[in-house]
């Protein structure tokens, strides 16, 4: 065994080799501030303080770790929701890359003009929210 592949043995026992991506399963999180990514059997559920989001395609991030997915964001607001004019979602491009235990991620919302992030999440880990009234 190469020096760096048992390195990378010792380092999985820990915890990962920061380089290596996980592996990627269905009902997977990864959690920061104010954010959590939650892997479905098809793309993943998002969740901010006052927004959700949705990847409709499956998250596999190539051999490297990257990812870029389409899926929608919907900004909530505070308060009840009316009816007749529920919050809308949004097309939204999903960017980053998956590296050991960590993800990296921006969210680009084009109607806008405008990128989110970079969050950064941990694998396992559930997301800090702080849910907008």
């Amino acid at each position: 065994m190469s020096r760096t592949a048992a390195w990378c043995v010792l380092l999985g026992l820990l915890g990962g080799c920061a380089g290596e991506p996980v592996g990627i399963v269905q009902g997977d999180v990864f959690g920061g501030e104010g954010i959590q990514l939650t892997v479905r059997e098809v793309g993943a559920d998002l969740e901010w303080d006052c927004a959700v989001g949705r990847i409709e395609e499956p998250f596999r991030p190539s051999d490297d770790g990257f990812f870029d997915l389409d899926g929608t964001r919907t900004s909530g607001i505070g308060g009840p929701i009316r009816e007749d004019d529920p919050p809308r979602p949004e097309e939204a491009r999903y960017r980053g890359r998956v590296s050991g235990s960590s993800m990296t991620l921006s969210v680009e919302l084009p109607a806008r003009g405008l990128t989110l992030g970079p969050y950064r999440l941990r694998y396992g880990e559930e997301g800090v929210l702080r849910r907008c009234l």
